[in-house]
């Protein structure tokens, strides 16, 4: 079902449209915890070391597969608000035929790169063999990743977030299954095989319908089938950018990792892996909260409603701040635990699980900061402000990745979740003053709709709109 989210009442529109997204995000990272907390309990502590070697590798490859979801949501969202669906089903059309060549190609190269890479990383040699495993695999299923996810952009920019949601839990559930059967026989494989197959069977069973919700859409005019003026938005959007280079940095990072394990043992590896993806987890979940107003704001942006964009900004940091709350108080009181459930109870955990929490309890505070920077981000994005949204995940970024390696010589490994909150923290400020210098959420162009955000004239206004 099609949602048009340029009207009602914008908190309970929200709330009724983030909730399917956010249980998205809770199954989608259920794929990778499934893989980490299995490979850690049955298969030991390096296994655990192999799959965090590769995670740098593959938050790219995720990276990317974001930006597709991003990049074709936006754009479709907002040709959807202006009721264009001519423009709606070329943008699908072309975003499927780009991601399955991008696609292709990522598959190749990152095979034939896979070793030289990680021991580029200063991959430990004892995790060497089964990253390069997990990581080949990992590459075999990098279609179905990606054009997933588009396929999920697609739902959301059309405001259904229930059916994709659906098709996750199918396919998180058999992910979960086949990785507790085939981890004690092929270990490290057999977790990257079964996230293949239920990868696999998600991203058809999303394509199916895709397809056939996008041939639904009535327009009195043909559609491009193919269309390199709505392609330069698709790829070059910056989420893409900011993902790719956000997982650029925590490569970086990884090497710094990497370099403390070489000295002090493998529990400083499995520890931070077990650590940064319960973080990847929390951050992830409520990052969804400023996805759904990014398809919202969109979607008012494209039909010039512009002060249900103020509306929805303040009714998604509220709900976002209450989830935020929720994933920091867990996170922070039960640190230990959460970290013990990825170790093997027949190895010497000590270093591990202190490695993991001290990191967990470190960076957690600064949840709230993030909340803010991804909500304001959401609607920078939403309202074509994408300068501002790069500026402030690189300053973010940078920061987060500098201080790494000015702070790690004085507080030891207790310096990488310090620089996680400097870098945090600043960023947040760059996104609040992006968000607050956006051109059509000022006075003089918000006075040209009334009290419900219908649209009075139609004369031209402030801030860019793609033709």
């Amino acid at each position: 079902m099609n949602t048009d989210l340029t009207a009602g009442t914008p908190w309970k529109i929200l709330l009724k449209y983030i909730l399917p997204l956010f249980g998205s995000a809770v199954f989608q990272q259920l794929y990778t915890l499934a893989d980490t907390v299995i490979a850690g309990r049955f298969a030991g502590q390096t296994a655990l070391t192999a799959i965090g070697a590769s995670n740098a590798i593959v938050n790219i490859l995720m990276a990317i597969a974001l930006g597709a979801n991003a990049g074709c949501a936006v754009l479709a969202s907002r040709y959807f608000g202006a009721k264009d669906n001519r423009k709606v089903k070329s943008v699908v059309f072309t975003a499927l035929i780009a991601f399955s060549v991008l696609s292709g190609v990522l598959l190749v190269a990152g095979v034939l790169s896979c070793r030289a890479i990680l021991s580029a990383l200063n991959t430990p040699s004892w995790a060497m063999t089964e990253s390069v495993t997990y990581l080949n695999i990992y590459y075999f299923g990098l279609p179905f990743l990606i054009l997933y996810n588009l396929g999920t952009g697609i739902f959301s920019a059309l405001g259904d977030s229930k059916t994709p949601f659906i098709f996750l839990v199918i396919s998180s559930v058999t992910n979960i299954v086949l990785d507790y059967f085939m981890v004690q026989p092929w270990g490290v494989a057999g977790v990257a095989w079964a996230t293949f197959i239920a990868q696999g069977a998600a991203c058809v069973l999303t394509l199916v319908f895709v397809l056939k919700r996008t041939f639904g859409l009535r327009s009195e005019e043909k559609p491009a089938v193919f269309s390199f003026s709505l392609l330069k938005f698709l790829i070059f959007v910056p989420v893409i950018l900011q993902n790719s280079f956000v997982s650029v940095g925590n490569l970086i990072i990884q090497v710094k990792i990497n370099e403390f394990a070489n000295i002090q043992g493998e529990g400083i590896t499995s520890g931070f892996t077990a650590g940064f993806k319960l973080l990847v987890f929390c951050t992830t979940c409520f990052c969804t909260c400023a996805n759904g107003l990014t398809n919202y704001v969109s979607q008012n942006f494209g039909a010039h409603r512009f002060k249900r964009i103020k509306e929805g900004f303040r009714a998604t940091l509220v709900i976002s701040t209450i989830m935020t709350a929720v994933f920091f108080l867990a996170s922070f009181l039960f640190a230990e635990p959460l970290v013990r459930l990825f170790m093997p109870g027949d190895e010497d955990i000590a270093l591990a699980l202190s490695t993991g929490a001290e990191y967990i309890r470190i960076a957690s505070p600064f949840f709230f900061a993030v909340n803010v920077k991804v909500v304001a981000d959401g609607t920078v994005r939403g309202c074509n402000g994408n300068v501002g949204f790069m500026v402030s995940t690189f300053t973010d970024l940078i920061l987060r990745v500098a201080f790494v390696f000015i702070l790690t010589p004085f507080l030891g490994f207790a310096g990488v979740g310090w620089a996680w909150a400097v870098g945090w923290t600043l960023g947040t400020a760059v996104a609040l003053g992006f968000y607050f210098g956006i051109p059509c959420l000022r006075k003089k162009n918000m006075s040209r709709y009334d009290e419900s955000g219908n649209l009075l004239s139609a004369e031209n206004f402030e801030g860019q709109q793609i033709k």
